[in-house]
């Protein structure tokens, strides 16, 4: 990375120690949601051995026991983000607060695209809305959507893949999340239909118009991948 200038540098190291004073009080929101579901986990199991086991309840404690490990990977993505703040680090917030994408995800967007046949610009576009390019903070929606392409556990589950070729499908991974997205578009139709595609994603009008508004932006900048 090329040097930054002095009062440029010392306005991001004002807004990395800022932000680490969010991201504390984040991981406390996060432990205490840890700590809340294990005693609703710990209730529901005092009801299962009192008055038996029932479908319902043991529906409800998987419920729970999802939702923790939701938060638990919330709570290691943030420490990860803390502990590591490195060049791409420092790269990824600079282009987002200059409104581009960051250099070093447009590989991911374009080996995706191409391989499910859905444009690239869609795929940034999605993760710029979503999570601001995986920098919002504890990346668990009040719904329940998780990582950095916000999938619902259940949708992930029947079309999160391997993005990265590491044996896992992981919606925590930015290029697992990105191509389970790709395969996502594709499966609903995108190359016939990308309006109808996107609002599979998230069934809003408005939102169909900001992603493809979006991706129409990035497409006029023309941005290439660096060899």
């Amino acid at each position: 990375m090329s040097k930054l200038p002095i009062i440029l540098l010392l306005t991001l190291l004002l807004s990395f120690f800022s932000q680490m004073n969010i991201d504390a009080a984040t991981y406390t929101e996060l432990e205490n949601e840890v700590n809340q579901i294990k005693v609703e986990k710990k209730e529901v199991k005092q009801t299962l051995k009192t008055v038996g086991e029932s479908q319902e309840l043991v529906n409800q404690y998987s419920k729970l026991v999802a939702k923790e490990n939701a938060y638990k990977r919330a709570i290691e993505y943030l420490m990860r983000d803390i502990k590591e703040f490195n060049s791409e680090y420092t790269d990824v917030y600079m282009a987002v607060s200059k409104g581009e994408l960051p250099a070093s995800y447009l590989p991911i967007y374009k080996a995706a695209g191409e391989k499910y046949g859905v444009d690239w610009t869609v795929l940034a576009a999605i993760h710029s809305i979503e999570t601001s390019f995986s920098t919002s903070r504890s990346m668990v929606s009040y719904a329940g959507a998780i990582g950095p392409m916000q999938f619902m556990p259940a949708t992930f589950s029947a079309y999160g893949v391997d993005g990265n070729g590491d044996g896992r499908k992981d919606p925590w991974n930015l290029e697992d999340a990105v191509f389970s997205a790709a395969n996502y578009l594709a499966a609903n139709g995108f190359s016939q239909d990308k309006r109808k595609a996107i609002w599979h994603y998230n069934h809003a009008d408005w939102y169909v118009n900001k992603v493809l508004g979006t991706a129409m932006s990035y497409s006029i900048k023309e941005y290439e991948v660096k060899k």
